[in-house]
Order: C-alpha cells, then structure tokens, then sequence
C-alpha cells in the first residue's frame, strides 16, 4: 500500500482481533456460567451464584480483558511488521 498510514495500513487487522476477543470472550462467560451453575447445583453451601454484583464484575472483567489482550496483541504484532524494511521481509 503505497502511501498508507501504518494507522490505516493496521485498522483492519485490529479491529478483525477485537471482534475474535469479543466472541471469546462470549464463549468464556457462558462457559464460566455454566461451570458455576453446575458447582452451584453440586455444592449448594458454596453460594457462587449469590452475589450478582460479584458476578457481574467478574463477567465485565472476562469481557474486556478479552477485548484488551486481543487488540493489545494485535497492535503490537503488526507494528512489528510494519516497521520491517521490504528487504527484511523478503529474507
């Protein structure tokens, strides 16, 4: 892309990571939910499901840790291949 901002040339990429660490981060909260449901119905004297604002902090924690590691990943890796020379990408 002759002429592209390493910002237009990386926007793509970032935002397909941050979509896949939102999915993720989906299929670990229900995943989550239903580990503790079933410890829940299993150990009943636990009360893992009885502080909702616990949980909810939990699930907002999960979901944006998700966010954050993808796209932080995601920066970082394609910074590193924009600052590449085109002699250093072609061995």
């Amino acid at each position: 892309m002759v002429g592209a901002t390493k910002k237009f040339i990386r926007q793509p990429f970032v935002w397909k990571s941050v979509r896949l660490g939102i999915v993720g981060a989906i299929v670990a909260m229900m995943g989550m939910g239903m580990v503790l449901y079933y410890l829940n119905q299993s150990f009943p004297q636990l009360q893992l499901l009885g502080d909702p604002v616990l949980l909810a902090v939990l699930f907002i924690f999960i979901f944006l840790m998700g966010v954050l590691i993808t796209w932080i990943s995601t920066f970082i890796a394609t910074q590193r291949f924009l600052n590449l020379r085109t002699d250093d990408l072609y061995y």
